[in-house]
Order: C-alpha cells, then structure tokens, then sequence
C-alpha cells in the first residue's frame, strides 16, 4: 500500500507538524553529533605526535591539520596503528583542505602495511581547479603500477573518499562519488599506518593554505558501530513517528 503522506500531514493538527519536525531535526542533529565526535579537534601545523585520536573496538578517527599536509616526501606525517587494520576495513577520507591554484598543489595519502612489507594503497588528490586524482597500488610481487587516473573533476567532496579491504572481494576504492577501482585482488592488505605529505621537496611551495583531512576507520566487524547503524535508525525513527501521528489522529 502507497500512502499519500501529503493528504495524511494535511489533516494534521498544527502541534502534530511540531512534534514531526522537532523530531526529524533531533535526529539530524543526532546524526551529525556522532559524525562530529568521531573526528578530533587539531591546532595547525601540530606535530605526528600530537593528533588526538577518538578509538573504539571497531573503529579509530582522527584529523591531519592543512599546515601538516605541506611536510614534503622526506617528512611527512604518519598516523601508525596500535594494531594493524586486517581483512576487513573501511577507510573513509574526508578532504577539506583549501588549495593553493597551483597545478602541483596536491595531498598524498598512502595506506601501507608494516615493514618489511612494501605493500601500499597511494592516492593523489590535486588541488587547483582540475581536483586530477590518481590511484597506485605497490607490492612486494608487482612493484609500483598507476591503477586508475583521471586529469579532470577525478574526486568530489560530495562524498569521502573511501577505501576498502574484505577478504573475499579485495581492494575498493571511491572518488567521493563513484567506484573507480572495483574488487582488486592483493592477497590481503594489513594496514598499518596513513602517511601524508603535499610537496615533493622542501623547497616546493606549500599546497594547502586551510582546511584539514579527516579520517575514520572502521574495522573487524565494523556492523557493531553505532555509526554504521545511523541511517536505518533514523528511518525507523521516522517511520514510527509519523504512524504514532497516525495512530494519534484517529483516536481523536
């Protein structure tokens, strides 16, 4: 059965349309709390060593400032895992940084496991007005190979950008959009620590001038985060405002 929700909020009393919009906006609010929590608050130009971090049993966030993301490939910061991120993970990449326009204002991120293992997942995400993304894979076997480049609108803010890792169907990755690399097989990728630089040498201009990178990183069995449950919570509980509603107008 369809039901007409117009005519139904229609014949509604004016504290019914009260009640229903305070509730949707508690649960928004809600929403964005847990989504704000998860992240912690950063000064500019903090040390590796200063990142504060908000951890669970199944999942670890935290924020690299813009003024760190201008160290060069010789100094970046890395974030490093108590435990590596095994099997299964997600790994969502919230990129606010303001760029310079620059053609070589850029961020790279590589995910990589643990020494003595030359395994790891590079993105490149460019500044400017091209936002030109590029992704590269590295292991042990098949050394450094370009996957997947796009020179113009390559990655979004209309969503993370987001890696993933399962068992069965491999590595994913998103442009913030859309997959752009689907299910590649690496034999397991343990994720042991983020770097993150934006200049080949020190001697480069800096590429960011605001904003900061914000990471969350979901692991194990992911399902147990309140955050993975957010979006069905908020369709249950609208749904079952509005039948309450319903319930309510016709005893009256």
């Amino acid at each position: 059965m369809i039901f007409n929700f117009g005519k139904i909020l229609s014949s509604f009393h004016v504290c019914h349309y009260y009640c229903l919009l305070i509730m949707v906006l508690s649960i928004v609010l809600v929403s964005i709390s847990f989504q704000n929590f998860s992240f912690s608050q950063m000064q500019a130009n903090s040390s590796p060593q200063d990142l504060q971090t908000i951890k669970t049993n199944t999942s670890e966030n935290f924020v690299i400032p813009f003024g760190d993301t201008n160290n060069d490939r010789r100094n970046p910061v890395e974030y490093v895992f108590d435990e590596p991120k095994s099997s299964n993970w997600i790994i969502s990449i919230y990129n606010n940084l303001s760029y310079y326009n620059s053609p070589d204002s850029k961020t790279i991120i590589k995910l990589q496991e643990r020494p003595p293992s030359e395994k790891f997942v590079e993105l490149m995400l460019f500044g400017n007005q091209s936002k030109r993304f590029i992704v590269s894979v590295n292991t042990n076997d098949t050394g450094y190979i370009r996957m997947y480049e796009n020179n113009q609108n390559g990655w979004s803010t209309d969503g993370p950008v987001i890696v993933s890792h399962a068992n069965v169907q491999g590595l994913t990755v998103t442009n913030g959009k859309r997959i752009v690399l689907d299910k590649l097989g690496m034999e397991g990728f343990d994720v042991g620590s983020i770097i993150v630089y934006g200049k080949d040498d020190s001697a480069s201009p800096d590429s960011t001038f605001a904003g900061s990178v914000q990471f969350q990183v979901l692991s194990g069995d992911y399902s147990q985060s309140v955050l993975y449950y957010m979006p069905l919570i908020m369709v249950v509980v609208v749904g079952g405002t509005v039948i309450t509603l319903l319930v309510i107008k016709k005893r009256r």
